[in-house]
């Protein structure tokens, strides 16, 4: 039995005639009956009654026909959530951010991208940087807002940078500092508290260069493994730091955000994504942020 036996008994049926079926599927009538009659030799009885001019249901064509039309029904479902998959119109998308690094933007994306797409299950997770990097090679994730890739991961992964984030330096909200801006050479006599290296290789290392620009080398009293962390030890008088601008969204009412000047330091948020497993529904949501870089950008100062 395959759904074209389903189909012409089920256009009989509406239309009371072989040749009305026939008109309405573009089909000739003889195959119509060809079809119909294969069918009831399948279900071993008549499903119709052909004794008069009209083509009749039997008690059994009843009960067929009530079945028939929920196999079509679940057939042509069936191709439309195929159809909406295929267009990325329908699935599950698996989104990891780091906290900091989502800044404004994220939450906007995410937003927007719900009512464009509102069939799609998403899942965000906050992780760390590296572990987005094993969650996009072992597919836990399918995106993820992460630093700029690095070699040889940047051979695996995919990503595109979305904006510079500018360092800035926080500051306990009594410091003298506190109205800034702040010229980095001020900063000499400072104690200074600093993320630790192995979570952010390139910030930490961006920060000894700054330093070593501005003539003298950073007091490390503290080193942490969180940027909530780091804030909560600044609070505590314990320093100063120098922390991406997204790390505001972090900040308690006992700290302040300045400015540096010039402003010569950056770190970068990019979207990454596995190419082996990259789909329609990973390339919708690409797109819709890369549309949006230009607006982050302005945004977010670069």
């Amino acid at each position: 039995m395959e759904l074209r036996h389903l189909r012409y008994f089920c256009a009989v049926a509406e239309f009371g005639t072989f040749g009305a079926a026939s008109k309405q599927l573009h089909v000739s009538q003889s195959a119509i009956s060809e079809q119909i009659a294969d069918l009831e030799r399948e279900v071993g009885g008549a499903l119709l009654d052909r004794t008069r001019r009209l083509a009749r249901l039997t008690p059994q064509g009843e009960l067929f026909l009530l079945e028939a039309r929920k196999t079509l029904a679940a057939a042509d479902r069936a191709v439309d959530v195929a159809q909406r998959a295929l267009s990325g119109q329908e699935g599950s998308l698996a989104i990891g951010f780091f906290l900091w690094g989502a800044g404004g933007f994220f939450s906007r994306i995410i937003r927007e991208y719900r009512q464009l797409y509102p069939k799609i299950k998403l899942t965000l997770y906050e992780m760390h940087v590296a572990v987005q990097v094993e969650a996009l090679q072992s597919g836990k994730i399918d995106i993820g807002f992460t630093r700029p890739l690095e070699p040889p991961i940047d051979r695996v992964l995919r990503s595109e940078l979305i904006y510079n984030d500018p360092v800035v330096v926080v500051l306990p909200r009594d410091h003298r500092l506190a109205t800034g801006p702040v010229k980095p050479e001020w900063l000499a006599n400072e104690r200074f508290v600093m993320l630790d290296r192995q979570f952010a290789r390139r910030h930490f290392d961006g920060i000894v260069t700054l330093c070593s620009n501005a003539g003298f080398s950073p007091n490390i009293v503290s080193i942490t493994e969180s940027w909530p962390g780091v804030l909560t030890l600044v609070e505590s008088g314990e320093g100063i730091a120098l922390v991406p601008s997204g790390v505001r969204y972090l900040l308690t009412p006992g700290l302040v955000v300045c400015d540096l000047v010039p402003q010569t330091t950056h770190v970068g948020i990019s979207v990454a994504w596995n190419p082996a497993n990259e789909g329609p529904i990973q390339q919708n949501f690409l797109r819709l942020v890369l549309e949006n870089r230009e607006q982050i950008q302005r945004t977010h100062g670069g």
